[in-house]
Protein backbone atom coordinates (compact mmCIF):
# COMPACT_ATOMS: atom_id res chain seq x y z
CA UNK A 1 0.00 0.00 0.00
CA UNK A 2 3.34 2.24 0.88
CA UNK A 3 4.57 1.47 -2.61
CA UNK A 4 1.40 2.42 -4.38
CA UNK A 5 0.79 5.97 -2.61
CA UNK A 6 4.65 6.68 -3.37
CA UNK A 7 4.51 5.57 -6.69
CA UNK A 8 0.80 8.20 -7.23
CA UNK A 9 2.53 11.09 -4.77
CA UNK A 10 5.79 11.10 -7.07
CA UNK A 11 3.53 10.82 -10.63
CA UNK A 12 1.46 13.35 -9.33
CA UNK A 13 3.80 15.75 -8.41
CA UNK A 14 5.33 15.41 -11.80
CA UNK A 15 2.32 15.84 -13.84
CA UNK A 16 1.78 18.45 -11.94
CA UNK A 17 4.84 20.68 -12.22
CA UNK A 18 4.83 19.55 -15.97
CA UNK A 19 1.03 21.51 -15.87
CA UNK A 20 2.30 24.46 -14.14
CA UNK A 21 5.32 25.19 -16.36
CA UNK A 22 3.05 24.89 -19.81
CA UNK A 23 0.49 27.20 -17.73
CA UNK A 24 3.51 29.51 -17.08
CA UNK A 25 4.72 29.94 -20.65
CA UNK A 26 1.16 30.07 -21.48
CA UNK A 27 0.37 33.14 -19.40
CA UNK A 28 3.10 34.81 -20.58
CA UNK A 29 2.19 34.39 -24.29
CA UNK A 30 -1.59 35.39 -23.39
CA UNK A 31 -1.36 39.01 -21.75
CA UNK A 32 -4.76 40.72 -22.35
CA UNK A 33 -3.12 43.89 -23.97
CA UNK A 34 -1.22 42.09 -26.59
CA UNK A 35 -3.86 39.76 -28.05
CA UNK A 36 -3.99 40.53 -32.02
CA UNK A 37 -7.08 39.77 -32.66
CA UNK A 38 -8.40 42.35 -30.52
CA UNK A 39 -6.17 44.93 -32.15
CA UNK A 40 -7.57 43.57 -35.41
CA UNK A 41 -11.16 44.26 -34.19
CA UNK A 42 -10.06 48.37 -32.83
CA UNK A 43 -8.75 48.98 -36.09
CA UNK A 44 -11.81 47.84 -38.25
CA UNK A 45 -13.84 50.01 -35.62
CA UNK A 46 -11.52 53.32 -36.62
CA UNK A 47 -13.24 52.32 -40.00
CA UNK A 48 -16.50 51.77 -38.79
CA UNK A 49 -16.97 53.70 -35.52
CA UNK A 50 -21.21 53.33 -34.85
CA UNK A 51 -20.93 49.54 -35.57
CA UNK A 52 -22.27 48.68 -32.57
CA UNK A 53 -21.59 44.85 -32.78
CA UNK A 54 -18.15 45.12 -33.44
CA UNK A 55 -17.61 47.05 -30.06
CA UNK A 56 -19.33 44.16 -28.71
CA UNK A 57 -17.31 42.01 -29.92
CA UNK A 58 -14.28 43.90 -28.89
CA UNK A 59 -15.99 43.58 -25.21
CA UNK A 60 -16.91 40.39 -25.09
CA UNK A 61 -13.18 39.01 -26.30
CA UNK A 62 -11.52 41.36 -24.53
CA UNK A 63 -13.44 40.20 -21.34
CA UNK A 64 -12.92 36.63 -22.12
CA UNK A 65 -9.30 37.30 -22.32
CA UNK A 66 -8.98 39.24 -19.03
CA UNK A 67 -11.06 36.27 -17.35
CA UNK A 68 -8.25 33.41 -18.90
CA UNK A 69 -5.73 35.04 -18.24
CA UNK A 70 -6.90 35.33 -14.36
CA UNK A 71 -7.87 32.13 -14.40
CA UNK A 72 -4.57 31.07 -15.35
CA UNK A 73 -3.00 32.99 -12.47
CA UNK A 74 -4.84 31.19 -9.71
CA UNK A 75 -4.26 27.69 -11.18
CA UNK A 76 -0.66 28.70 -11.03
CA UNK A 77 -1.58 29.63 -7.33
CA UNK A 78 -3.51 26.68 -6.39
CA UNK A 79 -0.69 24.67 -8.44
CA UNK A 80 2.09 25.73 -6.44
CA UNK A 81 0.37 25.03 -3.42
CA UNK A 82 -0.66 21.26 -4.65
CA UNK A 83 2.80 20.34 -5.79
CA UNK A 84 4.37 21.57 -2.62
CA UNK A 85 2.20 19.03 -1.04
CA UNK A 86 3.02 16.12 -3.58
CA UNK A 87 6.62 16.42 -2.85
CA UNK A 88 6.38 16.62 0.60
CA UNK A 89 3.66 13.61 -0.02
CA UNK A 90 5.93 11.72 -1.71
CA UNK A 91 9.26 12.51 0.76
CA UNK A 92 7.67 10.81 3.48
CA UNK A 93 6.09 7.91 1.37
CA UNK A 94 9.26 7.06 -0.25
CA UNK A 95 11.57 7.37 3.41
CA UNK A 96 8.60 5.15 4.75
CA UNK A 97 8.61 2.09 2.33
CA UNK A 98 12.63 2.39 2.40
CA UNK A 99 12.09 2.19 6.28
CA UNK A 100 9.39 -0.93 5.56
CA UNK A 101 11.62 -2.99 3.01
CA UNK A 102 14.92 -2.99 5.44
CA UNK A 103 15.82 -6.34 7.24
CA UNK A 104 16.05 -5.91 10.53
CA UNK A 105 19.26 -7.36 10.91
CA UNK A 106 20.86 -9.30 13.50
CA UNK A 107 23.38 -7.59 15.70
CA UNK A 108 25.05 -11.18 16.11
CA UNK A 109 25.33 -12.42 12.65
CA UNK A 110 25.45 -9.26 10.29
CA UNK A 111 28.28 -7.51 9.96
CA UNK A 112 28.47 -4.32 8.17
CA UNK A 113 31.14 -4.62 5.18
CA UNK A 114 32.86 -1.24 4.10
CA UNK A 115 31.03 -1.38 1.20
CA UNK A 116 27.49 -2.00 2.35
CA UNK A 117 28.69 1.38 4.33
CA UNK A 118 29.69 3.15 1.04
CA UNK A 119 26.00 2.40 -0.05
CA UNK A 120 24.19 3.26 2.65
CA UNK A 121 26.04 6.59 2.75
CA UNK A 122 25.60 6.75 -0.96
CA UNK A 123 21.82 6.24 -0.82
CA UNK A 124 21.31 9.08 1.96
CA UNK A 125 23.09 11.17 -0.41
CA UNK A 126 20.96 10.55 -3.00
CA UNK A 127 17.72 10.91 -1.07
CA UNK A 128 18.87 14.22 0.27
CA UNK A 129 20.02 15.78 -2.99
CA UNK A 130 16.39 14.65 -4.34
CA UNK A 131 14.51 16.23 -1.88
CA UNK A 132 16.65 19.42 -2.23
CA UNK A 133 16.14 19.50 -5.85
CA UNK A 134 12.15 19.08 -5.37
CA UNK A 135 11.64 21.62 -3.12
CA UNK A 136 13.84 24.26 -5.13
CA UNK A 137 11.63 23.13 -8.13
CA UNK A 138 8.18 23.97 -5.62
CA UNK A 139 9.70 27.68 -4.37
CA UNK A 140 10.87 28.18 -8.10
CA UNK A 141 7.37 27.26 -9.27
CA UNK A 142 6.09 29.66 -6.40
CA UNK A 143 7.77 32.42 -7.62
CA UNK A 144 7.35 32.15 -11.45
CA UNK A 145 3.79 32.30 -10.44
CA UNK A 146 4.20 35.50 -7.93
CA UNK A 147 6.12 37.24 -10.75
CA UNK A 148 3.39 36.48 -13.17
CA UNK A 149 0.96 37.62 -10.97
CA UNK A 150 2.56 40.71 -10.71
CA UNK A 151 2.56 40.63 -14.15
CA UNK A 152 -1.25 42.52 -13.95
CA UNK A 153 -1.36 46.45 -12.28
CA UNK A 154 -4.69 46.90 -11.28
CA UNK A 155 -5.08 50.65 -10.95
CA UNK A 156 -7.99 52.06 -8.49
CA UNK A 157 -8.54 55.21 -10.06
CA UNK A 158 -10.14 54.20 -13.20
CA UNK A 159 -8.83 56.65 -16.41
CA UNK A 160 -11.67 57.40 -18.85
CA UNK A 161 -10.27 58.51 -21.76
CA UNK A 162 -11.94 60.26 -25.36
CA UNK A 163 -11.16 58.44 -28.17
CA UNK A 164 -11.70 59.93 -31.09
CA UNK A 165 -14.67 58.30 -33.08
CA UNK A 166 -14.74 55.29 -30.26
CA UNK A 167 -16.59 57.30 -27.37
CA UNK A 168 -15.63 56.28 -23.40
CA UNK A 169 -12.98 53.57 -22.77
CA UNK A 170 -11.73 52.74 -19.37
CA UNK A 171 -8.65 50.78 -19.23
CA UNK A 172 -7.84 49.43 -15.46
CA UNK A 173 -5.27 46.89 -16.54
CA UNK A 174 -1.75 47.44 -17.75
CA UNK A 175 0.50 44.72 -18.99
CA UNK A 176 4.02 44.28 -17.30
CA UNK A 177 6.85 42.64 -19.16
CA UNK A 178 10.61 42.73 -17.90
CA UNK A 179 13.24 45.06 -19.01
CA UNK A 180 14.60 43.81 -22.17
CA UNK A 181 18.75 45.02 -23.19
CA UNK A 182 19.15 48.59 -23.74
CA UNK A 183 18.44 50.08 -26.81
CA UNK A 184 20.33 50.75 -30.03
CA UNK A 185 21.44 53.93 -31.17
CA UNK A 186 19.41 53.16 -34.08
CA UNK A 187 16.50 52.85 -31.73
CA UNK A 188 16.57 56.32 -30.41
CA UNK A 189 16.69 57.68 -33.73
CA UNK A 190 13.30 56.34 -34.98
CA UNK A 191 11.78 57.29 -32.25
CA UNK A 192 11.26 60.72 -30.26
CA UNK A 193 13.38 60.05 -27.14
CA UNK A 194 13.47 63.37 -25.49
CA UNK A 195 13.03 67.08 -25.96
CA UNK A 196 13.10 68.15 -29.52
CA UNK A 197 13.66 64.26 -30.21
CA UNK A 198 16.89 62.16 -30.39
CA UNK A 199 19.22 65.23 -31.35
CA UNK A 200 17.82 67.46 -28.54
CA UNK A 201 17.32 69.76 -31.92
CA UNK A 202 13.97 69.34 -32.91
CA UNK A 203 14.85 67.20 -36.28
CA UNK A 204 13.25 64.29 -37.73
CA UNK A 205 14.55 62.30 -40.90
CA UNK A 206 10.68 61.18 -41.72
CA UNK A 207 9.84 62.93 -44.92
CA UNK A 208 5.88 61.07 -44.92
CA UNK A 209 4.94 63.62 -42.44
CA UNK A 210 1.14 65.03 -42.28
CA UNK A 211 0.40 69.07 -43.58
CA UNK A 212 -3.16 69.18 -43.08
CA UNK A 213 -5.52 68.79 -39.99
CA UNK A 214 -8.03 70.50 -38.18
CA UNK A 215 -8.39 69.99 -34.34
CA UNK A 216 -11.88 71.04 -34.12
CA UNK A 217 -13.30 69.04 -37.04
CA UNK A 218 -11.50 66.25 -36.69
CA UNK A 219 -10.21 66.03 -39.90
CA UNK A 220 -6.48 64.54 -40.36
CA UNK A 221 -6.74 63.98 -36.32
CA UNK A 222 -6.24 59.64 -35.71
CA UNK A 223 -7.49 60.64 -32.30
CA UNK A 224 -7.33 63.15 -29.63
CA UNK A 225 -7.58 62.96 -25.43
CA UNK A 226 -7.96 65.07 -22.50
CA UNK A 227 -4.65 65.02 -20.45
CA UNK A 228 -6.14 65.09 -16.50
CA UNK A 229 -3.37 67.35 -15.40
CA UNK A 230 -1.43 71.13 -16.91
CA UNK A 231 1.94 71.13 -18.28
CA UNK A 232 4.41 72.42 -20.77
CA UNK A 233 6.15 69.43 -21.19
CA UNK A 234 6.00 67.96 -24.93
CA UNK A 235 5.33 64.52 -26.07
CA UNK A 236 7.83 61.64 -26.43
CA UNK A 237 7.41 58.72 -28.00
CA UNK A 238 8.99 55.26 -28.10
CA UNK A 239 7.26 52.49 -29.51
CA UNK A 240 3.41 52.10 -29.11
CA UNK A 241 3.98 54.27 -26.04
CA UNK A 242 3.35 58.44 -25.75
CA UNK A 243 4.64 60.17 -21.92
CA UNK A 244 3.82 63.39 -21.16
CA UNK A 245 3.73 64.84 -17.53
CA UNK A 246 1.14 67.22 -15.98
CA UNK A 247 1.26 68.68 -12.32
CA UNK A 248 -0.48 71.63 -10.53
CA UNK A 249 0.39 72.99 -7.17
CA UNK A 250 -0.59 70.03 -5.58
CA UNK A 251 0.01 67.04 -7.75
CA UNK A 252 2.67 66.16 -10.17
CA UNK A 253 1.71 63.01 -12.53
CA UNK A 254 3.80 61.22 -15.80
CA UNK A 255 1.33 59.81 -18.09
CA UNK A 256 1.81 56.81 -20.61
CA UNK A 257 -0.55 56.72 -23.64
CA UNK A 258 -0.92 53.75 -26.11
CA UNK A 259 0.37 55.37 -29.29
CA UNK A 260 -2.06 53.72 -31.70
CA UNK A 261 -5.69 54.80 -30.06
CA UNK A 262 -5.01 57.31 -27.17
CA UNK A 263 -5.95 55.28 -24.73
CA UNK A 264 -4.29 56.07 -21.48
CA UNK A 265 -2.65 53.31 -19.98
CA UNK A 266 -1.53 54.66 -16.59
CA UNK A 267 -0.85 57.24 -14.38
CA UNK A 268 1.91 57.14 -12.06
CA UNK A 269 2.07 60.36 -8.92
CA UNK A 270 5.14 61.50 -8.04
CA UNK A 271 5.20 62.23 -4.64
CA UNK A 272 7.62 64.36 -3.10
CA UNK A 273 10.32 62.78 -0.43
CA UNK A 274 9.52 62.47 3.15
CA UNK A 275 9.76 65.52 4.93
CA UNK A 276 9.44 67.79 1.45
CA UNK A 277 5.79 67.40 0.87
CA UNK A 278 4.79 71.32 1.91
CA UNK A 279 7.38 71.99 -1.31
CA UNK A 280 5.85 74.44 -3.74
CA UNK A 281 8.09 76.34 -5.91
CA UNK A 282 7.57 79.77 -7.31
CA UNK A 283 6.25 79.33 -10.91
CA UNK A 284 5.24 81.97 -14.11
CA UNK A 285 2.01 81.22 -15.72
CA UNK A 286 4.29 80.78 -18.55
CA UNK A 287 6.32 77.90 -16.98
CA UNK A 288 4.02 76.24 -15.00
CA UNK A 289 4.80 72.68 -12.91
CA UNK A 290 5.59 70.79 -15.60
CA UNK A 291 7.28 72.21 -18.25
CA UNK A 292 10.70 70.52 -18.46
CA UNK A 293 10.30 67.24 -21.20
CA UNK A 294 10.28 63.89 -19.74
CA UNK A 295 13.52 61.72 -21.47
CA UNK A 296 13.38 57.95 -21.90
CA UNK A 297 15.69 55.02 -22.99
CA UNK A 298 12.83 52.91 -24.47
CA UNK A 299 12.54 50.84 -21.13
CA UNK A 300 12.34 53.65 -18.70
CA UNK A 301 11.06 57.34 -18.58
CA UNK A 302 12.60 59.71 -16.33
CA UNK A 303 10.56 63.32 -15.50
CA UNK A 304 11.43 65.95 -13.52
CA UNK A 305 9.20 68.71 -12.23
CA UNK A 306 9.05 72.58 -10.91
CA UNK A 307 9.85 71.40 -7.38
CA UNK A 308 13.25 69.35 -8.02
CA UNK A 309 11.60 65.84 -7.85
CA UNK A 310 12.75 63.87 -10.43
CA UNK A 311 11.29 60.33 -11.06
CA UNK A 312 11.89 56.80 -13.17
CA UNK A 313 9.05 54.30 -14.07
CA UNK A 314 9.24 51.37 -16.22
CA UNK A 315 6.93 51.51 -19.13
CA UNK A 316 4.82 49.40 -17.05
CA UNK A 317 3.99 51.68 -14.03
CA UNK A 318 6.60 49.87 -11.67
CA UNK A 319 8.76 52.99 -9.59
CA UNK A 320 12.23 52.36 -10.24
CA UNK A 321 13.29 55.23 -8.19
CA UNK A 322 12.61 58.79 -6.62
CA UNK A 323 15.06 61.65 -6.34
CA UNK A 324 14.85 64.91 -4.73
CA UNK A 325 17.46 67.46 -6.21
CA UNK A 326 15.92 70.46 -3.78
CA UNK A 327 14.02 73.44 -4.52
CA UNK A 328 14.88 74.99 -7.72
CA UNK A 329 15.65 78.79 -6.98
CA UNK A 330 14.16 80.60 -10.10
CA UNK A 331 12.01 83.21 -10.13
CA UNK A 332 9.95 81.70 -13.32
CA UNK A 333 10.07 78.16 -12.51
CA UNK A 334 12.36 75.21 -13.95
CA UNK A 335 12.17 74.26 -17.01
CA UNK A 336 15.47 72.65 -18.20
CA UNK A 337 14.79 68.89 -19.55
CA UNK A 338 16.83 66.02 -18.88
CA UNK A 339 19.71 64.41 -20.95
CA UNK A 340 20.50 60.34 -21.22
CA UNK A 341 24.15 59.51 -21.83
CA UNK A 342 25.92 56.37 -21.24
CA UNK A 343 23.08 55.78 -17.84
CA UNK A 344 23.20 58.92 -16.49
CA UNK A 345 21.08 61.16 -16.00
CA UNK A 346 21.93 64.77 -16.65
CA UNK A 347 20.40 67.43 -15.40
CA UNK A 348 20.94 71.72 -15.89
CA UNK A 349 20.18 72.66 -11.97
CA UNK A 350 20.25 76.73 -12.50
CA UNK A 351 19.78 78.81 -9.80
CA UNK A 352 19.14 81.83 -8.62
CA UNK A 353 21.69 82.36 -5.81
CA UNK A 354 19.64 84.25 -3.59
CA UNK A 355 20.36 82.23 -0.36
CA UNK A 356 24.19 81.59 -1.25
CA UNK A 357 23.47 77.94 -3.84
CA UNK A 358 25.21 77.87 -6.92
CA UNK A 359 23.49 76.75 -10.43
CA UNK A 360 25.17 72.92 -11.05
CA UNK A 361 25.44 70.26 -13.33
CA UNK A 362 23.86 67.17 -11.90
CA UNK A 363 24.43 63.41 -13.42
CA UNK A 364 22.21 60.66 -11.83
CA UNK A 365 22.82 56.93 -12.24
CA UNK A 366 19.93 55.79 -14.36
CA UNK A 367 19.31 52.60 -12.89
CA UNK A 368 19.32 53.63 -8.96
CA UNK A 369 18.85 58.12 -8.63
CA UNK A 370 22.44 58.22 -6.88
CA UNK A 371 24.36 61.25 -7.58
CA UNK A 372 27.15 59.91 -9.99
CA UNK A 373 28.62 63.74 -9.78
CA UNK A 374 28.02 67.33 -9.66
CA UNK A 375 30.09 70.28 -10.84
CA UNK A 376 29.30 74.27 -10.22
CA UNK A 377 28.57 76.69 -12.83
CA UNK A 378 29.39 79.76 -12.87
CA UNK A 379 26.04 81.55 -14.10
CA UNK A 380 22.98 82.46 -12.48
CA UNK A 381 19.13 81.32 -12.95
CA UNK A 382 18.08 80.30 -16.88
CA UNK A 383 15.55 78.31 -18.68
CA UNK A 384 16.83 76.34 -21.95
CA UNK A 385 17.45 72.78 -21.49
CA UNK A 386 21.19 71.07 -22.66
CA UNK A 387 21.55 69.23 -25.55
CA UNK A 388 24.59 66.19 -26.42
CA UNK A 389 26.32 67.00 -29.59
CA UNK A 390 28.72 63.99 -30.96
CA UNK A 391 31.75 66.15 -32.52
CA UNK A 392 33.65 63.47 -33.91
CA UNK A 393 36.12 63.33 -31.30
CA UNK A 394 34.11 62.41 -28.08
CA UNK A 395 30.54 63.87 -26.59
CA UNK A 396 29.68 67.21 -25.30
CA UNK A 397 27.05 68.59 -22.94
CA UNK A 398 26.36 72.04 -24.12
CA UNK A 399 24.76 74.33 -21.31
CA UNK A 400 23.35 77.84 -21.81
CA UNK A 401 22.53 80.36 -18.88
CA UNK A 402 23.22 84.21 -18.79
CA UNK A 403 26.60 85.45 -19.11
CA UNK A 404 27.96 82.31 -20.72
CA UNK A 405 27.25 79.00 -23.27
CA UNK A 406 29.27 76.15 -21.46
CA UNK A 407 30.28 72.84 -22.41
CA UNK A 408 31.23 69.70 -20.05
CA UNK A 409 31.92 66.37 -20.27
CA UNK A 410 29.20 64.25 -20.10
CA UNK A 411 31.04 61.43 -18.37
CA UNK A 412 32.93 63.66 -15.90
CA UNK A 413 31.09 67.26 -15.53
CA UNK A 414 34.60 68.57 -16.27
CA UNK A 415 34.30 72.18 -18.26
CA UNK A 416 35.51 71.80 -21.55
CA UNK A 417 35.30 75.45 -22.92
CA UNK A 418 33.01 78.46 -22.60
CA UNK A 419 32.40 81.82 -24.38
CA UNK A 420 31.14 84.84 -22.42
CA UNK A 421 27.70 86.05 -23.85
CA UNK A 422 26.14 89.26 -22.44
CA UNK A 423 22.33 88.14 -22.30
CA UNK A 424 20.13 87.84 -19.70
CA UNK A 425 16.73 85.53 -19.10
CA UNK A 426 17.81 82.86 -21.69
CA UNK A 427 15.23 80.73 -22.48
CA UNK A 428 16.63 78.68 -25.77
CA UNK A 429 18.03 75.96 -25.89
CA UNK A 430 21.26 75.62 -28.43
CA UNK A 431 21.11 73.13 -31.04
CA UNK A 432 24.15 72.03 -32.75
CA UNK A 433 24.26 72.46 -37.35
CA UNK A 434 26.83 72.75 -39.42
CA UNK A 435 29.59 71.52 -37.16
CA UNK A 436 29.04 74.35 -35.33
CA UNK A 437 26.67 74.77 -31.78
CA UNK A 438 24.44 77.64 -32.30
CA UNK A 439 23.50 79.26 -29.17
CA UNK A 440 20.69 82.22 -28.93
CA UNK A 441 21.60 84.96 -26.08
CA UNK A 442 18.06 86.33 -25.45
CA UNK A 443 18.99 90.26 -25.08
CA UNK A 444 22.05 89.55 -26.64
CA UNK A 445 23.45 88.08 -30.05
CA UNK A 446 23.30 84.55 -31.68
CA UNK A 447 26.51 82.71 -31.04
CA UNK A 448 28.05 80.36 -33.35
CA UNK A 449 30.97 78.77 -31.47
CA UNK A 450 33.39 76.32 -33.00
CA UNK A 451 33.24 73.23 -30.33
CA UNK A 452 37.09 71.65 -30.54
CA UNK A 453 38.64 74.57 -28.28
CA UNK A 454 39.72 74.44 -24.78
CA UNK A 455 39.10 76.52 -21.32
CA UNK A 456 37.76 80.35 -22.70
CA UNK A 457 37.20 79.90 -26.24
CA UNK A 458 35.34 83.58 -26.73
CA UNK A 459 37.92 85.33 -29.08
CA UNK A 460 39.31 82.47 -30.70
CA UNK A 461 36.25 80.00 -31.49
CA UNK A 462 32.91 82.16 -32.03
CA UNK A 463 32.69 81.54 -35.85
CA UNK A 464 30.00 84.68 -35.99
CA UNK A 465 27.61 86.80 -34.24
CA UNK A 466 24.75 87.92 -35.38
CA UNK A 467 22.14 90.32 -34.30
CA UNK A 468 19.48 89.71 -36.75
CA UNK A 469 16.66 86.85 -35.33
CA UNK A 470 17.53 86.49 -32.03
CA UNK A 471 14.93 84.93 -30.54
CA UNK A 472 13.49 85.12 -26.58
CA UNK A 473 11.52 82.14 -26.25
CA UNK A 474 11.59 79.42 -29.22
CA UNK A 475 15.03 77.00 -30.01
CA UNK A 476 16.33 77.45 -33.23
CA UNK A 477 16.23 74.79 -35.68
CA UNK A 478 18.22 73.70 -38.59
CA UNK A 479 18.64 71.66 -41.96
CA UNK A 480 22.85 72.24 -41.79
CA UNK A 481 22.65 74.74 -44.39
CA UNK A 482 20.16 77.18 -43.14
CA UNK A 483 18.66 77.97 -39.49
CA UNK A 484 15.94 79.27 -38.67
CA UNK A 485 14.98 81.41 -35.46
CA UNK A 486 11.51 81.98 -34.42
CA UNK A 487 10.88 84.66 -32.20
CA UNK A 488 8.00 85.42 -29.68
CA UNK A 489 6.64 88.52 -31.55
CA UNK A 490 5.68 86.31 -34.44
CA UNK A 491 8.46 86.77 -36.84
CA UNK A 492 10.35 83.67 -38.37
CA UNK A 493 14.25 84.56 -39.74
CA UNK A 494 16.64 82.63 -41.44
CA UNK A 495 20.13 82.84 -41.39
CA UNK A 496 23.14 81.00 -43.45
CA UNK A 497 24.81 78.66 -41.21
CA UNK A 498 28.44 79.58 -42.01
CA UNK A 499 28.58 82.70 -42.39
CA UNK A 500 25.48 83.86 -40.04
CA UNK A 501 24.42 86.42 -43.07
CA UNK A 502 20.02 86.70 -43.03
CA UNK A 503 18.77 85.01 -46.07
CA UNK A 504 14.96 86.05 -44.93
CA UNK A 505 12.76 87.00 -42.84
CA UNK A 506 9.06 87.11 -42.17
CA UNK A 507 6.19 88.32 -40.14
CA UNK A 508 3.63 85.71 -39.45
CA UNK A 509 -0.23 86.22 -37.78
CA UNK A 510 0.80 84.42 -34.16
CA UNK A 511 3.16 84.59 -31.02
CA UNK A 512 5.23 81.99 -30.91
CA UNK A 513 6.54 80.25 -27.79
CA UNK A 514 6.70 76.81 -29.06
CA UNK A 515 9.80 75.53 -30.84
CA UNK A 516 9.85 74.82 -34.53
CA UNK A 517 10.47 71.15 -35.56
CA UNK A 518 12.25 70.15 -39.09
CA UNK A 519 10.92 66.91 -40.48
CA UNK A 520 12.35 66.17 -44.07
CA UNK A 521 12.63 69.15 -45.32
CA UNK A 522 9.35 70.98 -43.95
CA UNK A 523 9.50 73.01 -40.41
CA UNK A 524 6.32 73.21 -38.22
CA UNK A 525 6.06 76.02 -36.15
CA UNK A 526 3.17 76.17 -33.81
CA UNK A 527 1.98 79.28 -32.54
CA UNK A 528 0.72 79.85 -29.04
CA UNK A 529 -3.47 80.04 -30.58
CA UNK A 530 -3.01 76.34 -32.13
CA UNK A 531 -2.19 77.07 -35.54
CA UNK A 532 0.50 75.44 -37.38
CA UNK A 533 2.25 77.10 -40.04
CA UNK A 534 3.92 74.73 -42.68
CA UNK A 535 7.03 76.01 -44.81
CA UNK A 536 9.75 74.80 -46.39
CA UNK A 537 13.50 74.58 -45.06
CA UNK A 538 14.68 76.59 -48.07
CA UNK A 539 16.86 80.18 -49.28
CA UNK A 540 13.53 81.46 -50.41
CA UNK A 541 9.78 81.46 -48.15
CA UNK A 542 7.77 78.97 -49.32
CA UNK A 543 4.95 78.17 -47.77
CA UNK A 544 3.22 74.64 -47.72
CA UNK A 545 -0.14 75.53 -45.70
CA UNK A 546 -1.83 75.94 -42.35
CA UNK A 547 -3.18 73.53 -40.11
CA UNK A 548 -5.04 74.05 -36.56
CA UNK A 549 -5.23 72.20 -33.15
CA UNK A 550 -8.04 74.03 -32.21
CA UNK A 551 -6.57 74.81 -28.86
CA UNK A 552 -3.99 76.97 -27.62
CA UNK A 553 -0.67 75.52 -27.58
CA UNK A 554 3.07 76.19 -26.38
CA UNK A 555 4.94 73.13 -26.51
CA UNK A 556 6.81 72.01 -29.69
CA UNK A 557 6.08 68.95 -32.12
CA UNK A 558 6.85 65.41 -31.40
CA UNK A 559 7.70 63.57 -35.06
CA UNK A 560 7.36 59.46 -35.31
CA UNK A 561 6.85 57.84 -38.75
CA UNK A 562 3.76 59.16 -40.79
CA UNK A 563 2.28 60.65 -37.65
CA UNK A 564 2.74 64.04 -35.39
CA UNK A 565 2.03 64.47 -31.61
CA UNK A 566 1.28 67.88 -30.11
CA UNK A 567 0.22 68.67 -26.86
CA UNK A 568 -2.35 71.71 -26.89
CA UNK A 569 -3.94 73.22 -23.74
CA UNK A 570 -6.09 70.96 -22.66
CA UNK A 571 -5.53 67.67 -25.09
CA UNK A 572 -2.67 65.28 -26.47
CA UNK A 573 -2.72 65.55 -30.38
CA UNK A 574 -1.93 62.17 -32.70
CA UNK A 575 -1.70 63.97 -36.50
CA UNK A 576 -2.01 62.00 -39.19
CA UNK A 577 -4.21 59.30 -41.29
CA UNK A 578 -5.40 55.82 -39.82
Amino acid sequence: MVYVLAVLSCCFSLIVGMLMLANVFTVRMSLPLDMPEIEQLRTALKDNPSDEMLKNKIRDMDLASRRFYFASLTSLGTGSLLLLGGLVFAVISLKTLSVMRMKMPNPKEYVMRPEDLAAAASARWVIGGLSVVLLTASIVTGILWQRNESDVIEISDVHKVMVEGQGTKEKVVVSIQPLGPPPLRADFLTNWPAFRGPTGCGTSSYTNTPISWDGKSGKGIIWKVKVPLPGLSSPVIWGKRVFLTGANEKKREVYCFDSANGTLLWTMAVDSAPGNTNKVPQVNQDTGYAAPTSVTDGRIVYSIFANGDISAFDFCAQKMWLADLGLPGNKYGFSASPVLHNGKILIQFDYGGEDGRTSQLIALDAGSGKKVWSASRPVTESWPSPILIDTGKGFQLVTMANEFVVSHDPDSGKELWRVKCGGSDVAPSPIFAGGLVIATETSDLIYAIKPDGAGDVTKTHVAWKSEDGVSDVASPVSNGDLVFFAHSGGTITCLDVKTGKIVWDKSFDGEFYASPGLAGNLIYQVSRSGEVFIFKADRQYAAIGKASLGEPSDCSPAFVDGKIFMRGATNLFCIGTN
